[in-house]
């Protein structure tokens, strides 16, 4: 099975071709998303057909994320396929089993945090929260995500390129708004 992933949400935004077992890896440019996006997908996609594009939703940068999304759209519904949204965050999913928690960083509102477990093979997530604390997570694990799209892609229908809703968390925690400065709410 080949697919496409794409994710703009953040600084270390990436494509990446999943041709069977192999995975390619089209790194983008931080800040120029708009710019590298459709030459990086048109490099990965010459002479291969997918059957789904994986579409990084966010939570993270505002326009890169529509950039990404818009992209997929267009994409998706040009070719007459199917999109699988997931949450940006579980792009940094560790290897080792365990509860964890994964941050990304939103900016002067604090960090948009995603508990979850791994269990051997099984991940389970929370919904993406916003808080006040955090360490922002840097350690892509395309590898990791690419596994968990395609048991996602057999138990879970598919969106259409209608469907796909960009996540924007607004509140952070209740008990945690305290802790922010004023200029920073």
């Amino acid at each position: 099975m080949n697919f496409l992933i794409i994710d703009t949400s953040s600084p270390q935004s990436f494509v990446a071709l999943s041709r069977g077992d192999n995975l390619i890896i089209e790194h983008l440019p931080p800040l120029k998303q708009s710019q590298a996006l459709l030459p990086a997908i048109e490099k990965l996609l010459e002479n291969t057909s997918i059957d789904f594009i994986a579409i990084g939703t966010g939570p993270g940068s505002f326009t890169g994320t529509r950039v990404g999304v818009m992209a997929a759209k267009a994409l998706s519904f040009s070719k007459e396929i199917l999109l699988l949204p997931f949450c940006s965050l579980k792009i940094f999913t560790p290897n080792i089993d365990g509860p964890f928690t994964l941050y990304g960083d939103a900016k002067s509102r604090g960090f948009y945090a995603l508990d979850g477990e791994k269990s051997g093979g099984s991940i389970k997530f929370d919904s993406p929260r916003l808080v006040a604390e955090g360490s922002i997570c840097s350690t892509l694990n395309i590898l990791l995500l690419k596994q968990y799209l395609l048991e996602k892609f057999h138990r879970a229908p598919l969106s259409n390129h209608a469907e796909i809703i960009i996540s924007y968390l607004l509140d952070l925690e209740p008990e945690k708004k305290s802790k922010i400065p004023l200029s920073h709410a």
